[in-house]
């Protein structure tokens, strides 16, 4: 099996985060009514979507390091499991989106797509695999069940 990304999705979270941040210093924003709100709203459920799966992994005795999967020893399919197969990776997004729409502007909008883009290639595929490999049948029928996002 290929190795994972190297580089764990909080962390390309906030590089974007702090991209897009900079890139407010040097490209006209856009402007649309109530643009904060909207961002924060999207934040608070992004975190709220987080720390759901989270809290179970920890309660389920399992690691919620995505780089060290060696240490994965359940499959979590309840709570929020059972409407997306990566909740985790769901709120990051909306955290990704949330600072997308706070600095509106061309590169934050490219933002929320390179990190769904990545997530998808370097992450979401390899855990897929390990996770068939590790769980089988348990895991090939939840995930044909159960949507990769929403």
């Amino acid at each position: 099996m290929k190795k994972l990304s190297k580089i764990p999705p909080p962390v390309v979270v906030l590089i974007l985060v702090i991209s897009t941040f900079f890139s407010s210093k040097k490209i006209d924003l856009i402007h649309i009514p109530f643009q904060t709100l909207i961002s924060i709203f999207i934040l608070s459920v992004g975190i709220l979507i987080l720390i759901n799966p989270v809290l179970k992994f920890k309660k389920s005795k399992t690691t919620i390091n995505p780089i060290k999967f060696k240490k994965v020893n359940k499959l979590v399919t309840s709570g929020i499991y059972k409407y997306t197969r990566n909740p985790m990776y769901l709120g990051l997004l909306m955290i990704v989106i949330s600072s997308s729409i706070f600095y509106l502007n061309i590169y934050s909008i490219l933002t929320p797509l390179f990190f769904y883009l990545w997530i998808n290639r370097f992450q979401i595929k390899r855990e897929e695999i390990f996770l068939t490999e590790k769980f089988g049948k348990e895991y090939l029928t939840y995930k044909n069940k159960t949507r990769r996002w929403i």
